[in-house]
């Protein structure tokens, strides 16, 4: 059984949602520090080179899901502030194909007692991670975690250990893609995880082909 959860088009409408707030409020600063500054809106066009219909509209956000960060700047410079803007991780990117092909193969590998979900949201509020899949049969809840390359293996290591930590679930299972670099890599990662990711792969394959609660944590190569 395939249960849905968070969707690319659900992390594109936060995104969306995200800016037209953003904007709305230097507009709003904007439009406080033109009034502060006296200036009427035909005088700051003047300035701008636009017309005082298009500093209405700018002002009105008529424009607000087109309007350039360059228009910004400009309307900004001229009322003596400056424009400034950074981004900063809040969760994991979407994942490419092969992520998207090797969790399919995952999913294709195992029982179809085991109620699976997507990308379900870790549970603690505001947390913006989420898991790959969250699979559920019996008591036994896993989180699984699917990476078809590894690059740095400390740092995957850590994001695991604090899955661990926050992700709510009672075993975790990492699923790499099958591949000479991973399977090189795997010594290194399965040492950085420590002694609860010791279940053997075959352990764990024999578990999710039989739908029976999995007995611990491990990494499989699939």
């Amino acid at each position: 059984m395939l249960i849905g959860m968070a969707t690319r088009e659900r992390r594109s409408e936060r995104g969306q949602a995200r800016a037209r707030t953003i904007v709305s409020r230097m507009v709003g600063e904007l439009v406080e520090a033109r009034r502060l500054a006296g200036l009427s809106q035909q005088a700051l066009a003047t300035v701008l080179g636009w017309s005082q219909a298009e500093v209405s509209r700018f002002e009105r956000l008529v424009r607000r899901d087109s309007l350039s960060f360059v228009e910004v700047g400009q309307v900004a410079a001229v009322l003596g502030l400056e424009l400034s803007a950074s981004l900063f991780p809040v969760g994991e990117p979407i994942r490419d194909k092969g992520h998207q092909a090797l969790i399919a193969r995952f999913l294709a590998a195992i029982s179809s007692a085991w109620r699976v979900a997507r990308e379900v949201p870790l549970p603690n509020l505001g947390d913006p991670r989420a898991w790959d899949l969250v699979l559920r049969v019996v008591d036994c809840v896993v989180g699984v975690e699917a990476e078809t390359r590894l690059r740095d293996v400390q740092a995957f290591a850590r994001r695991i250990h604090q899955r661990e930590r926050d992700g709510g679930t009672g075993a975790i299972l990492v699923v790499l893609a099958e591949s000479a670099l991973n399977r090189r890599l795997l010594p290194q990662l399965l040492e950085a995880l420590g002694p609860d990711f010791a279940t053997p792969p075959r352990t764990i394959f024999r578990a999710l082909r039989e739908g029976r609660p999995l007995p611990g944590s491990g990494v499989i190569l699939l």
